[in-house]
């Protein structure tokens, strides 16, 4: 028996197709979410202009309109009660969508500021399109749809699997498809990782299904539909969805204060290997999580919420102690490991730990409604909090490279090396998950035991 006395030694099946187009559909569209988030902004630096008013346009349209479409979109698929087509036809044109960005080629343009400007609008415009897109397909259908196919005794697992996706499609578009960018040839990249969604999209049309318990939530407006997650009273009402959501808020808030410059510390400040260092990391920190989530599924997740936080602030010191063997490549490598796992694997479980338990609140025919307040919530607001904090650590305490690091780095003349204390402050912001965990966890007996009984496993 677990602390909460409602142990499930079984599973409810999710069945081969639903588990098959889980990982298809959640798979696909975090590598077709890579190529967007990583390799649009590279494109525009190197063959449009690298002037970085362009690049923040790209990025800053992109979230509005992500945003937008998440709120829109899931309140559109509640009120005719369907996922599907948003799903399938969605996935299709997303890829289109982003096949069409190999029309820009492989050349640099001319510099001209005119038609320079011309291409960025245009550019900016397409990606803006794309992301609308891609946020209805993807964060607003198929996320409502895993909310709708899974129930308690599975959902953490489900979850921890899909915090994973992210870093497995890091890992297949740097090991099968980033030559083809690095070699500047953009239309090829473009093509390729674009006719993914589309395949999968035409596939899923005879293999995706809608859960059968799926009903239409219409409000008597469509107004009212998409306002339904930002009224008072539904706040009120499902206010345990919200304080998960700001559990992953800071669970998110915390890698990013570290990932984004992940590339830099692994190789100019700890000057380790870097392959070696990010894969074992990768691979440690997905097995542990999976194992965690089947655990939490069987045990409840209210055992697991201060333990997880608490090894992500010791993954976050320990890696943080690589400041003091810096120089020494077998200890830096190690404690790098180490930390990195923690860190990592403790974010994949806090991000399964909490996205569970939000759905394990969801008003029946609105799991559409609340994929706006989550896109705001726990995808804008850590991006946007962690580009005030990083910096401020940076700019403290930025390492000046040596004069050795420079002889063999000279374009970091004029330039700096990213802190070991980033990861320390990754780890301590960590700890701030503690305190919607201690909310999370005081309804945690009552919610198990409210689903359990729905489901005819305990009485």
């Amino acid at each position: 028996m677990g602390k909460d006395g409602l142990v499930v030694k079984k599973a409810n099946p999710l069945g081969g197709k639903v588990w098959f187009s889980f990982v298809l559909f959640g798979l696909v569209g975090q590598l077709t979410w890579a190529v967007e988030n990583s390799y649009f902004s590279t494109y525009i630096q190197q063959t449009i202009t690298a002037d970085s008013w362009a690049t923040s346009a790209t990025v800053t349209f992109s979230a509005i309109f992500a945003a937008a479409a998440t709120i829109l979109g899931g309140a559109l698929m509640d009120r005719i009660g369907k996922r599907r087509p948003f799903v399938c036809f969605g996935y299709i044109l997303w890829g289109l969508l982003t096949m069409a960005f190999a029309l820009f080629g492989n050349k640099a343009y001319a510099n001209d500021a005119r038609i320079i400007t011309l291409i960025v609008l245009a550019f900016v415009a397409m990606d803006a399109l794309m992301s609308f897109v891609g946020s209805v397909a993807n964060d607003a259908a198929f996320s409502a749809w895993v909310t709708d196919v899974t129930d308690i005794t599975n959902r953490a697992f489900v979850d921890t699997i899909g915090s994973i996706f992210p870093l497995v499609a890091m890992v297949v578009i740097l090991v099968g498809f980033s030559s083809f960018a690095n070699n500047g040839q953009w239309a090829l990249f473009f093509g390729i990782l674009g006719a993914i969604p589309v395949i999968s999209g035409i596939f899923g049309l005879f293999i995706f299904k809608d859960s059968p318990t799926l009903r239409s939530s219409a409000d008597q407006t469509y107004l009212k539909q998409i306002s339904y997650g930002f009224r008072w009273e539904n706040i009120k009402s499902n206010k345990m969805i919200y304080i998960c959501f700001l559990g992953m808020l800071f669970s998110s808030l915390g890698m990013q204060l570290w990932m984004p410059y992940m590339i830099s510390i692994i190789i100019d400040t700890l000057q380790v290997n870097y392959v070696i260092t990010l894969v074992t990391v990768i691979l440690a920190s997905a097995g542990m999580s999976i194992v965690a989530g089947k655990l939490m599924d069987v045990y409840g997740k209210s055992n697991f919420y201060y333990p997880v936080a608490f090894m992500g602030a010791a993954g976050g010191i320990i890696a943080y102690c690589t400041k003091f063997v810096q120089g020494d490549v077998m200890p830096t490598t190690i404690l790098l490991i180490v930390g990195g796992t923690l860190i990592m694997s403790s974010s994949l479980m806090m991000a399964g730990l909490f996205n569970a338990t939000a759905r394990d609140y969801m008003p029946e025919g609105r799991a559409g409604c609340f994929q706006g307040i989550k896109m705001i919530l726990v995808i804008m607001m850590p991006m946007v909090i962690a580009s005030l904090i990083a910096p401020f650590i940076i700019n403290t305490v930025a390492l000046t490279p040596s004069a050795e690091f420079l002889l063999t780095h000279p374009t970091y003349a004029t330039s700096y090396l990213y802190p070991h204390e980033l990861f320390l402050w990754a780890g301590v912001i960590t700890l701030v998950v503690l305190i919607p965990a201690f909310f999370v966890k005081k309804d945690a007996n009552n919610i198990r035991k409210q689903k359990l009984q729905k489901l005819h496993i305990v009485e």
